[in-house]
């Protein structure tokens, strides 16, 4: 459990989710990913971010719906938990891939 106000931990996913969107900006992804390596470890720690986000948007609806505010905002909180939960599993099918271009070309072979 964290010691922090979820609006603080909120802040600082956005602002590593910031982070990696301008890394991966075309002028900056080979600085960013590099290696075929930490193209699968940055997929892999998407995937499980994407996990967490879906069952904190889950928990909040939850909380919503628990605390009697507003019924659409409760059914827009649970349908972003599935989607995120969708964009998961679908991240989570590009593992064999990864694994292939791992076997094809090794982890430390540079992208760029």
């Amino acid at each position: 459990m964290s010691v922090l106000p979820g609006s603080v931990v909120a802040s600082h996913l956005e602002a590593s989710a910031a982070g990696l969107a301008d890394g991966t900006t075309a002028p900056r992804v080979g600085a960013c990913v590099g290696t075929a390596g930490e193209l699968a470890a940055i997929v892999e720690h998407l995937v499980a971010g994407q996990r967490h986000i879906a069952a904190a948007l889950g928990q909040l609806a939850d909380y919503v719906r628990g605390r009697r505010v507003d019924g659409a905002l409760s059914e827009v909180l649970s349908a972003a938990a599935e989607a995120s939960g969708h964009s998961a599993e679908a991240l989570t099918e590009a593992r064999p891939l990864l694994d292939v271009v791992l076997d094809m070309i090794g982890a430390e072979t540079r992208l760029s």
